[in-house]
């Protein structure tokens, strides 16, 4: 609910979305394209402008320029960036816009900075990590069912401020925008593998456990593609033939919308895979999304053991074992591809996840 009225009907020409991130992954900006949907909808014809920090932004400049819902970028000083020189800078950009648009998750840069600048009306949620002060619309969400407020219980938050329907759980993710690409003739069904890796070893499935069941599923499955990033080239290489690492987005972007099935990590290509419509396994380790996955992406399927420790987030990169209250001693952060991996993945069998997959592969048509 709102407890102010959402902006005047005149359509405003410039719309500002404050998006301070702290280290986000390429999923997290994946995720974002929700919110420009819907102020998309509100407003047709305004320039979005997402207003990022200089390192997301540099970052992930691949995805910003074409995958993005937003019509371009604003830097912001990165979190941590308290030089007034560098907010002078940006203050005098940010006071063009005629509404701003508070990310749930922007730290540091929310209602009172927009107020400071000039910006006339400014949406918000009172639960969001800079909260209601200087906010002129405030979105009050209820108490959800399970755990604190998602994406799902944001989204239906701002479509009710800005005065358009809520979004449902088939339409919550609007598509990936991409340009298709050419690639290998790929025999259907095909599944698509990734086990993740660099720098987020602790999400990982062993990789040895990915290799058997690719070689279980090849009873089933017509094609099996392997991809990473680059870092992970020459391991996938030996797990597979076909390797789509390191790949551009246009590319890994054709590849999913071309599978029958994504199993993988709780990590950007599923986020892709989901939004572009494919069945998606995810694996889930250390992370607490699976209920939002559940709610936000209608032909996802988690497997999770759902111990009570893996729930534990915001811990301080490499802050080792001595600070991470896990139950079964698990290290944070690992230190590479061997692992140590956490109870909580190596406890899912190859067997579970293997049925889960049949369940999901469609039929194979025999060749002529």
């Amino acid at each position: 609910m709102t407890d102010r009225p959402a902006p005047p009907h005149s359509a405003p020409a410039r719309v500002a979305v404050f998006a301070r991130l702290w280290e986000p992954g390429l999923g997290d900006l994946v995720q974002r394209n929700i919110f420009l949907a819907l102020i998309r909808r509100a407003y047709p014809e305004a320039v979005i402008t997402h207003v990022l920090p200089r390192a997301t932004a540099a970052r992930f400049g691949e995805f910003l320029a074409g995958h993005s819902l937003a019509a371009d970028v604003l830097c912001c000083p990165d979190y941590g960036d308290d030089d007034p020189a560098g907010w002078a800078h940006f203050q005098q950009q940010a006071g063009r816009f005629d509404l701003c648009v508070v990310d749930p998750d922007s730290h540091g840069l929310g209602g009172t900075h927009a107020a400071a600048y000039g910006i006339p009306h400014r949406i918000g949620f009172a639960l969001g990590h800079t909260g209601p002060d200087g906010l002129t619309t405030t979105i009050r969400i209820g108490r959800p069912l399970f755990g604190a407020p998602d994406l799902f219980d944001f989204a239906t938050g701002l479509a009710q401020a800005l005065g358009v329907p809520p979004p449902g759980h088939v339409d919550t993710v609007p598509p990936f925008p991409y340009a298709p690409e050419p690639l290998p003739d790929l025999i259907a069904p095909t599944v698509v593998l990734h086990p993740g890796g660099a720098p987020h070893w602790n999400r990982r499935w062993p990789l040895a456990r990915y290799i058997e069941l690719a070689e279980r599923l090849g009873e089933t499955a017509g094609s099996i593609a392997w991809v990473g990033s680059a870092d992970e080239v020459s391991e996938l290489q030996r797990a597979g033939k076909h390797v789509f690492a390191g790949v551009g987005l246009n590319r890994l972007a054709t590849l999913l919308a071309h599978a029958d099935l994504l199993i993988g990590s709780d990590s950007a290509p599923a986020h892709i895979a989901a939004a572009l419509g494919t069945p998606t396994i995810v694996l889930y380790g250390p992370t607490f999304t699976e209920f939002m996955w559940a709610r936000v992406y209608p032909r996802h399927e988690g497997i999770n053991r759902r111990y009570p420790c893996q729930q534990i987030r915001n811990l301080q990169r490499g802050a080792g074992p001595a600070v991470m209250p896990c139950e079964h001693s698990c290290r944070y952060a690992y230190a590479g591809p061997d692992g140590p991996y956490p109870k909580c993945l190596t406890d899912i069998t190859v067997d579970e996840v293997h049925r889960a997959a049949r369940r999901r592969i469609p039929l194979r048509m025999p060749h002529d």
